[in-house]
């Protein structure tokens, strides 16, 4: 579907899922809602980037490093090729074929150095330059003599919008944001590219713990963010037919709780089990709730509310 534009691609870059655990966990919290502390390992000092673009389009660009060197960068029907030369009055070196494939690329190739640790990030989508998504994201890191290029290939439709240098250019970190998550992949020189970690931002405390609904109908766990895992939510049905699952959940504060990825333990799906996560969402107003499922719009209905359950 072309529901992104192409400018996109110049503003952001990609990101990798995580996979979602199972549904039976411990609360990281107790009934009250206080929680276990989130603490952030100190980020190493940056070094800031000393290159300049010397030339730029589309589908090439040229980047000049602090001792002077140029390193050309041009999509190819084959792909992303590099060449290299020593000085603006040199010959360049010959091709070398940074990332292959046959699909298009998207518009420009961002790319940065710091000394001689020179980083890049682009994308190739069929129909990308036409407002499609990206199918094909990299991010490659060349050092040294600049001869060869480390590459890091991923199908997905999202990119690295930063990279983050550091340890005298012998760490590069490429940094994906957003309101709900962080996803860095980490380079190091010596060992290459590791895998993607996604660091989730944590529920709002009010929501963490067991609740049961008024009517008696199920109860519901919600467990907090653990290392590399989304906050979830555990639907188990108290009367009625057997129905019980878990979920992820996402939300930036008290107000709006979503819910998706339902998977079915036991039993069969009745109502509200799961809510349809397209219309419904969670809420609660203080530490010990109530705790509301809603049917959101323009007209927002109560449709079940809980209390803390011991």
């Amino acid at each position: 579907m072309r529901t992104k534009s192409a400018a996109a691609w110049g503003v952001a870059v990609l990101m990798l899922g995580a996979a979602v655990g199972g549904c039976a966990e411990q609360s990281d919290r107790g009934p009250s809602g206080s929680g276990a502390k989130h603490t952030k390992s100190p980020r190493e000092p940056e070094n800031k980037p000393d290159s300049r673009v010397v030339e730029a389009d589309d589908d090439h660009t040229v980047l000049e490093l602090s001792d002077g060197r140029q390193v050309s960068l041009r999509f190819t029907r084959r792909g992303l090729e590099a060449q290299h030369r020593h000085a603006s009055d040199d010959a360049w070196s010959a091709r070398k074929t940074v990332y292959e494939t046959g699909t298009k690329p998207c518009q420009g190739i961002r790319a940065k150095a710091y000394r001689d640790t020179v980083w890049l990030a682009a994308g190739f989508g069929q129909y990308c330059r036409d407002g499609e998504e990206p199918q094909e994201v990299i991010a490659a890191i060349a050092t040294g003599d600049l001869s060869s290029w480390t590459t890091n290939p991923t199908k997905t439709y999202m990119y690295w919008p930063k990279a983050r240098i550091s340890d005298g250019g012998a760490r590069v970190d490429f940094v994906h944001s957003s309101m709900l998550e962080t996803t860095t992949l980490t380079w190091r020189k010596g060992s290459g590219f590791a895998k993607a970690a996604t660091e989730y931002k944590p529920i709002h405390p009010w929501f963490v713990g067991r609740w049961r609904a008024t009517d008696g109908s199920q109860q519901l766990t919600i467990h907090q963010v653990k290392p590399g895992r989304r906050a979830r939510v555990v639907i188990e049905t108290r009367t009625g037919p057997r129905c019980k699952g878990s979920a992820t959940v996402t939300g930036i504060d008290q107000h709006d709780l979503s819910m998706s990825n339902f998977k079915l333990e036991q039993g069969t799906r009745t109502v509200n089990c799961p809510p349809d996560e397209l219309k419904y969402a969670f809420d609660v107003k203080s530490s010990d709730g109530p705790l509301r499922l809603r049917k959101i719009g323009n007209h927002p209905k109560t449709v079940l509310t809980y209390k803390r359950a011991d």
